[in-house]
């Protein structure tokens, strides 16, 4: 749908003073229906197509069907907008008319207005005498229909996809953990500060007021110069489903981060939201619904690389994971395993595993794998490749499970800025450390022959 609302204001915006309406009705013969200004009216003898003045409180194509229906009898047309013509009228006032267009059969009937004593059907290059703008609007229009293919914009936009928008911050708090709202209407939905884009306003200034709305708090205000910088973490495009049956288009912000003093001042609006909170990405997967969860993830990957990142959901196949599991063995049977710290809000705290971590940026699945090992444990793996067969339910959907080789020695092993430990561990021996289930689905996978660089 166009939305003459925020035309009309573009329009007051560079100086228009009235908002004017016209139709040009074309017969099947590609005629133009062109009337004349009886003697009394404005302006007496010219020709014209139909058209007028705007109605106080009309809508812009209600004002074009009514001055279409006085002036000629046409009325219930389809109209499809056109384009628009700047002018002066008689009065000295700068007009803005919004043309539309309409098909008609041949020998159509027409009920003149008492301000018109005359019609025509004229060929576009045999005018009668008319305005110059409008002979320009005629000659525009019969030049884009030699094209083929062509249509009116306002008939076009009907046929292709039109999604909604949103706009919405990403806010965390000084630990990393990121800033969620429970749904008053769905409380199973966990939503980010922001809303639908509304008529009039674009996706920044959405957010900025919806997160005031929601939150109680400016956050142009609370984080001047994060908020000042506009950064775009991501846009998410998101086709039709189930839930929502039109296309979705989001646009997230970065919001900043939140200090204790400032979360101390969050003021829910009870109709939008019941409750708020900050958790890790890890933690918030028990909160989330899957879809939900797959785009934070896919928003948090795109903060993390500092670019603004253009997503799909559903994503491409080979797009579609958002982490790794890295199973790295050597040609004596061991397993690299890397042991966790015992920090809250992350996976399998104090267990041991395999290397592992989130995706950065367009990583491909190898680079993320290659990438996380070197730098948990200082090596570089060689031969990845996705490991066979379905995953265990514990590992996430949206993580790739890759194996790699290393014959390196072991004292090459560094341990990087996180975990406590990584060593080689035999593959009969993994089992006795503290592991979590799914590793008893993977180790016999190891031990019935995965690739391991193993010699006879």
């Amino acid at each position: 749908m166009i939305d003459f609302g925020e035309l009309t204001a573009l329009a007051a915006r560079e100086g228009r003073e009235r908002i004017g309406v016209g139709v040009v009705v074309r017969d099947a013969s590609g005629r133009i229906l062109l009337i004349r200004r009886a003697p009394h009216d404005v302006l007496p003898g010219l020709w014209e197509y139909p058209g007028g003045g705007r109605e106080a409180g009309e809508g812009v194509e209600e004002g074009a069907a009514r001055e279409l229906a006085e002036e000629t009898g046409l009325a219930g047309l389809p109209l499809e907008y056109l384009r628009h013509l700047d002018f002066t009228n008689q009065a000295g006032r700068r007009v803005r008319q919004f043309v539309f267009t309409a098909v008609v059969p041949d020998g159509t009937p027409v009920a003149l207005s008492r301000d018109h004593d005359a019609h025509r059907w004229a060929d576009a290059g045999a005018l009668p005498p008319a305005s110059e703008g409008q002979r320009e609007v005629i000659a525009w229009l019969v030049r884009r229909l030699a094209i083929p293919g062509w249509r009116p914009v306002g008939g076009y936009i009907t046929t292709i996809a039109r999604p909604t928008a949103y706009g919405s911050f990403l806010v965390t708090d000084p630990q990393g953990r990121i800033l969620g709202m429970r749904s008053t209407i769905n409380p199973e939905v966990w939503n980010f500060p922001g809303g639908n884009v509304e008529h009039g306003r674009t996706p920044f200034a959405t957010a900025l007021i919806e997160g005031v709305e929601e939150l109680g708090l400016d956050l142009a205000a609370e984080n001047p110069e994060v908020i000042a910088q506009r950064r775009l973490v991501a846009v998410i495009h998101e086709q039709a489903g189930t839930e929502y049956p039109v296309p979705v288009c989001g646009y997230v912000f970065d919001g900043g981060v939140l200090t204790p003093k400032q979360q101390a001042r969050i003021r829910l609006d009870p109709a939008e939201h019941t409750e708020w909170r900050f958790e890790s990405a890890h933690d918030w997967h028990a909160l989330m619904d899957p879809d939900r969860y797959r785009r934070l993830l896919q928003v948090l990957r795109a903060h993390r690389s500092g670019t603004a990142l253009y997503l799909e959901r559903p994503a491409p196949p080979e797009d579609d994971f958002e982490g790794v599991m890295v199973l790295v063995t050597d040609a004596r049977g061991r397993l690299l395993m890397h042991h966790r710290d015992h920090n809250p809000g992350i996976a399998w705290p104090g267990h041991w595993t395999p290397i592992g971590g989130w995706r950065e940026g367009r990583e491909t699945d190898r680079e993320t794998a290659a990438r996380e090992v070197l730098e948990e444990a200082g090596i570089t793996v060689t031969g990845l490749s996705p490991v066979p067969g379905p995953q265990h339910d514990l590992v996430h959907p949206l993580t790739r499970v890759l194996h790699g080789v290393w014959n390196g020695p072991e004292s090459d092993l560094r341990l990087g800025d996180e975990g406590l430990a990584v060593r080689m561990v035999p593959l009969d021996e993994v089992a006795q450390l503290k592991v979590p289930p799914y590793m008893r689905h993977y180790l016999p996978l190891l031990a019935a022959g995965l690739p391991s660089g193993r010699t006879a």
